[in-house]
């Protein structure tokens, strides 16, 4: 009997989950494996670019099985599933779609496996209860063992019989559809290790770009860094260049590769200049192709915010596929429309029903009694708003060019001069209170942060925060008190992004990742 329910973490046996001890686990660029304890399985992964790869060693005199569970995902939920098929093709391919209400809303996937084995039985079954509306009885009355099944809760039980050799798995996904699935897994044919073998090489090029004199525990740390780097942003569309856009369309990329999974907020303060050092031009160029697609697609006509798998998700905050853009573009990266680039960089930054943009236009911040975390939104955006000042400027338009740079000094109308920190302000002008520089809670006055934090983001023109925070001499003495600060009664835990702490220093979240380099501005680049 194979179990189709997970079961209880408290009592191994109860469902298909499986105990495993972290050192069976080997782990490398394009590779991973791990005993499945319980089941007594070896398995084996890896992948290319649009196809992954399983390897299942099987116990010996044991029948092989599979189990493919479309009811459950990472943050699952009751509903979250808002539509799943699976069938089976007469060749033995198993092809499905699921629909999902997050993370991005309405997602749509579809896939396509195969086996090096056939198939000797199968089930597709569906566990939801309640349903309102069955419809009609279809072929295989009183029988699982269906050609499709659809519905909102679906898994599907596999049968290889007892196999002489492990049983491999190929598959590849598809935001388009199934056709799109089933041609991306035949673009990378070869078994299992021969996509091991070709990826492996991928990675050792890529990896290869950085030569480091060091210890080996150090060699090995800023490998990893740089491989976890390189995951995202990643290729989402198919091989035939079709891919899925913001506006739930099917789109056609023509003459580079779309990519998608775009955490902007958290990629481009360093990973996307990153980019630009480490990988080829192409990469960035290609990047920026399909933020510009993005934004022709888009349903409100600007830049990707948080993307994935194409669609919007609306995560975090400010427009910040400008300053990829602009960096790119700054650093000579080529092969895009610049202007079509500066274009949609200007939409995105006067696009007023998102963010609080309308208020922060008019007023030069963004008010806090309308719109939350107004405090990071202003500074993020002055940010933001520079970059554009700077392409516009080498692109010859200077009208672009002098209202983003007067724009870019929005900050200062976030900081207060007599606490020495960026506030939130009101539609009114005051400053909200009351006022702790240490208090951090979602949907606040900032995003991720604090005071602490975020009265340090002005990267646009650090010589001018150092000014206002009283010279060289105060800013290293604030610096210090950040990093000296005792935090033994205060409580983060109720936020999971606050880690690291070095006093305020938030080491383990994006806002601080820049501040122990500030001692060179104010003249004391030794404390660093």
């Amino acid at each position: 009997t194979v179990s189709l329910e997970p079961g209880d973490v408290a009592k191994p046996g109860s469902g298909y989950r499986s105990r495993f001890d972290h050192r069976s686990e080997v782990a490398a660029p394009g590779y991973y494996a791990v005993t499945l304890r319980d089941a007594g399985v070896r398995a084996e992964m890896t992948a290319g670019t649009r196809v992954g790869v399983h390897r299942y060693a099987f116990p010996t005199g044991k029948a092989a099985h599979l189990v493919l569970d479309l009811r459950s995902s990472l943050y699952t939920y009751p509903g979250k599933v808002l539509w799943s098929s699976v069938r089976l093709l007469p060749d033995g391919t198993i092809v499905g779609s699921r629909q999902t209400r997050g993370w991005a809303p309405d997602r749509h996937l579809f896939f396509a496996m195969r086996f090096s084995a056939p198939l000797t039985d199968h089930a597709f079954v569906s566990t939801e209860r309640d349903v309102p509306y069955k419809g009609f009885q279809g072929p295989g009355r009183g029988s699982d063992a269906l050609a499709e099944r659809t519905g909102r809760a679906l898994v599907a039980r596999l049968d290889f019989g007892q196999l002489t050799r492990p049983l491999e798995v190929r598959v590849a996904i598809s935001s388009v559809d199934e056709a799109g699935a089933i041609a991306n897994l035949a673009s990378e044919p070869g078994d299992f290790d021969t996509v091991r073998a070709r990826t492996v090489a991928a990675w050792h090029k890529a990896l290869d770009v950085l030569t480091l004199q060091a210890p080996a525990p150090m060699q090995r740390n800023v490998a990893t860094a740089l491989y976890h780097s390189l995951i995202a942003p990643s290729v989402a569309g198919d091989t035939d260049g079709r891919y899925r856009g913001p506006d739930n369309q099917v789109h056609l990329a023509k003459g580079y590769t779309f990519r998608s999974t775009f955490s902007l907020w958290d990629t481009f303060r360093a990973e996307h200049p990153l980019l630009t050092l480490v990988q080829p031009a192409k990469t960035t160029s290609e990047i920026v192709q399909s933020l510009i697609a993005s934004r022709v697609d888009s349903p409100d006509g600007i830049l990707p915010v948080w993307q994935f798998q194409g669609r919007e998700t609306w995560t975090m905050i400010g427009y910040h596929a400008v300053p990829v853009i602009a960096d790119a573009y700054l650093k000579g990266i080529r092969g895009f429309d610049a202007n079509a680039a500066l274009d949609a960089m200007v939409a995105s930054a006067s696009y007023d029903a998102y963010g609080g943009l309308g208020d922060y236009r008019k007023l030069g911040y963004v008010p806090i009694d309308r719109e939350p975390e107004a405090a990071s939104k202003t500074v993020e955006y002055a940010f933001d708003d520079w970059t554009i000042s700077r392409m516009a400027a080498a692109m010859g338009r200077k009208d672009v060019a002098a209202t983003f740079a007067g724009r870019a000094g929005n900050w200062r109308n976030s900081f207060d001069p007599k606490s020495g920190f960026v506030r939130a302000r009101k539609s009114d002008g005051a400053f909200r209170v009351p006022f702790d520089p240490t208090a951090i809670n979602y949907g606040s006055d900032y995003t991720e942060g604090n005071a602490w934090q975020y009265s340090w983001f002005v990267p646009q023109d650090q010589a001018a925060l150092v000014s206002a925070l009283g010279g060289e001499t105060a800013t290293v003495t604030k610096l210090d008190a950040m990093f000296d600060y005792d935090n033994s009664k205060l409580d983060y835990s109720h936020a999971e992004d606050i880690a690291g702490l070095i006093g305020q220093y938030i080491h383990g979240n994006e806002p601080s990742h820049h501040v122990a380099y500030l001692y060179s501005y104010a003249g004391a680049p030794w404390r660093t």
